[in-house]
């Protein structure tokens, strides 16, 4: 019988297969893992975090690290560390348009996916669903103890600027621009606290015990430019309780120094006001709104990190 000879563009395609296939398989073996951790790590302890991973090793064309722990940096003056936000798991892979990174974490029972790229200027994609806000350690993390469902997108254009006299350039939020949307549903504050300026205390931020609050419905959207925040919508509708929220956000190089300029509307019915106690109390005490007497104006300043409401 005459040899059947392999057609050449077969031989050609499968030698290139072979060799993708031996690429992928030495890179999951050989990639730096561990280096990686160190350099996640390093970055957070920068941006004040403190992250620890259970696990991390090869993803699905990427890298995935599992069991992850996110906590405020300790410092010396606490009795014990900061409880972490738990995340499942985070995996990242790369991505050319934008030239970048591509980031999905399977967290509080729902999803976030996240794609970060570009070389004149930093392209943030991200968003956020079905998040239930009673899972993954929020109440230790935040010290808030909440309820409910949340979700979202995130589309920012940040600039690189260079740092002093320097030629290196880094991202500076201080400047970005884009348009932030958030939606929760059957959203409760159950408890925790908040530290938060209050004038009559003085500038340093007071610890507030919260009482359970039926805040319901939340929507909101912020657009920014050059770094320049206005609040477009931002509506709360529960049981016996209405916030209406107007005013402006200035991004920061850093988003604890952002400054918040908002206007915040307060409507309550008797029965809301009377479980709240004290709180209620001094939300009566609140100016009322020149436009309609029936709503109690109040304002939020300061910073975000260290927030002052009056």
């Amino acid at each position: 019988m005459p040899e059947r000879k392999t057609a050449r563009w077969k031989v050609i395609v499968g030698y290139v297969a072979f060799s993708l296939a031996a690429l992928v398989v030495s890179v999951y073996l050989t990639f730096p893992y561990e280096a990686l951790r160190a350099r996640v790590q390093a970055e957070a302890e920068a941006a004040g975090l403190y992250v620890k991973m259970g696990s991390i090793g090869p993803g699905l064309f990427g890298v995935r690290a599992r069991q992850v722990q996110i906590s405020k940096r300790a410092t010396g003056a606490e009795e014990k560390p900061p409880e972490p936000l738990i995340i499942k798991s985070v995996s990242m892979r790369p991505t050319l348009f934008p030239l970048g990174v591509a980031v999905k974490a399977d967290a509080l029972g729902g999803s976030v996916s996240a794609e970060v790229g570009g070389l004149r200027e930093v392209v943030v994609r991200a968003s956020a669903e079905e998040l239930n806000l009673s899972e993954g350690n929020v109440k230790g993390f935040s010290g808030l103890d909440l309820s409910g469902k949340a979700g979202g997108e995130l589309e920012l254009v940040i600039p690189l600027a260079a740092i002093g006299g320097s030629k290196v350039k880094e991202p500076d939020l201080g400047q970005a621009s884009g348009k932030l949307t958030l939606e929760l549903s059957e959203v409760t504050v159950n408890g925790g606290s908040v530290e938060i300026a209050i004038p009559m205390y003085g500038p340093e931020p007071t610890p507030v015990d919260l009482p359970k609050i039926g805040l319901g419905e939340v929507n909101g959207a912020i657009k920014f430019d050059k770094g320049a925040g206005t609040i477009e919508d931002f509506t709360v509708k529960g049981k016996g309780l209405e916030v209406k929220a107007s005013g402006t956000l200035k991004l920061a190089k850093r988003l604890e120094y952002s400054e918040p300029n908002v206007e915040v509307r307060l409507k309550t019915d008797p029965e809301f006001s009377k479980s709240l106690g004290v709180y209620g109390m001094g939300l009566s005490a609140l100016p009322p709104d020149p436009k309609d007497s029936s709503w109690r104006l109040a304002r939020l300043t300061g910073y975000l990190g260290r927030p002052s409401f009056r």
